[in-house]
């Protein structure tokens, strides 16, 4: 800046003092946007922006949609409560206390079958954000590997057989087994098959 000037909204330091215009900037830029030239991170960027700019990215993004669309379908069919009634875009919070079972239970149990996703708090959650009241599921990692609507309902049979059955391990060995089989027709890395 040539005119550096106190900023208009009266932020302070630590101890006070008006801070300078410069340094709220400063402050804006590092460290949130820009850190050290980390060649990992510039690397991922670039590999990201060269996809986002090939057209098949379009039809990726609408897939990923597309997958979100169903996979909440499958659940609302199996009586899952979505919180906002369907999904627009990649994820859904569902409210699992129709269920009786907490998000941190759901979320611990689906993991030892293999499957991955969060506990998530919900509107209104009754419990903590440390044990919570839903999950969150997302789809773009298998929509990467290749899935499409129509797989969706079997995934959600996984996730229902597990967490309807959530104290039983034997349950929970077979649905990991029967995921680790389903998933080996979508390779992690597509092309790299041994």
């Amino acid at each position: 800046m040539k005119h550096d000037f106190e900023n208009p909204w009266g932020q302070t330091g630590p101890k006070g003092e008006i801070r300078m215009m410069s340094q709220l900037i400063d402050l804006a830029v590092f460290p949130g946007t820009q850190g050290g030239p980390l060649e990992h991170v510039i690397a991922a960027k670039a590999v990201a922006f060269f996809e986002i700019l090939q057209s098949k990215y379009k039809d990726y993004t609408q897939q990923i949609v597309n997958n979100a669309q169903s996979i909440a379908t499958a659940f609302t069919n199996k009586g899952y409560n979505i919180v906002s009634g369907g999904t627009d875009n990649h994820l859904l919070l569902i409210d699992l206390r129709n269920k009786n079972i907490s998000g941190k239970k759901a979320e611990n149990t689906l993991v030892k079958a293999d499957i991955t996703l969060n506990k998530n708090m919900v509107p209104f959650d009754d419990k903590s954000p440390f044990v919570t009241s839903g999950i969150r599921v997302g789809v773009p990692a298998i929509t990467t590997r290749g899935l499409k609507e129509d797989h969706m309902q079997q995934i959600v049979n996984f996730i229902d057989r597990v967490l309807m059955d959530a104290d039983n391990e034997t349950t929970i060995a077979k649905v990991r087994g029967e995921v680790n089989e389903f998933m080996l027709q979508f390779p992690l890395y597509p092309g790299w098959e041994e």
